[in-house]
């Protein structure tokens, strides 16, 4: 019998110990997923009212973002994004417009993206506007503080560049 006492008060004090702390650990963190599906559709927008603006149109980008622009190289870091942008945005003729058609949020809610669609007008080199259309996918990432940054940012024109685009 003596046995059966020692492993068995042993394993039900273990049981119930263990069921108490499942009990009173704190409940997961429901993630709204529409609300953050909704912030970074916001956050997107917000950044889309940033041209011709370098600095702010930079600040959207988090630490070490990569950004993948149509005909450029590769841009790593705030500072190479920042060189970049200011050679396009300095543009003669330069005009930047874009909007997310939609979004979509990881189920742990700290990572998104979005895709939509833009337009770039710039002059060629004989003073004429070129206008071009393309579409854009950015991936989100939520901070610390909250705020969705840019970690990685990418667009490509619908079609080649001609002389007579416009």
């Amino acid at each position: 019998m003596r046995s059966y006492v020692s492993v068995l008060v042993p394993l039900s004090m273990a049981i119930t110990l263990a069921l108490i702390i499942v009990g009173c650990a704190p409940e997961s963190e429901q993630i709204d997923l529409e609300a953050e599906r909704s912030a970074v559709l916001d956050a997107d927008r917000a950044w889309s009212e940033t041209p011709p603006d370098v600095e702010r149109f930079v600040s959207f980008f988090a630490e070490g973002a990569h950004f993948l622009p149509a005909d450029a190289p590769l841009a790593i870091g705030k500072d190479n994004i920042e060189k970049i942008a200011s050679q396009l945005f300095t543009s003669p003729g330069f005009s930047l417009t874009w909007g997310p058609t939609m979004a979509d949020v990881s189920s742990a809610g700290d990572l998104g993206y979005t895709v939509g669609t833009f337009e770039l007008t710039v002059d060629d080199s004989e003073g004429n506007a070129v206008t071009r259309k393309g579409k854009y996918t950015t991936v989100w990432r939520k901070q610390a503080d909250g705020q969705w940054k840019v970690v990685a940012d990418t667009f490509n024109f619908d079609s080649p560049a001609t002389e007579k685009e416009g």
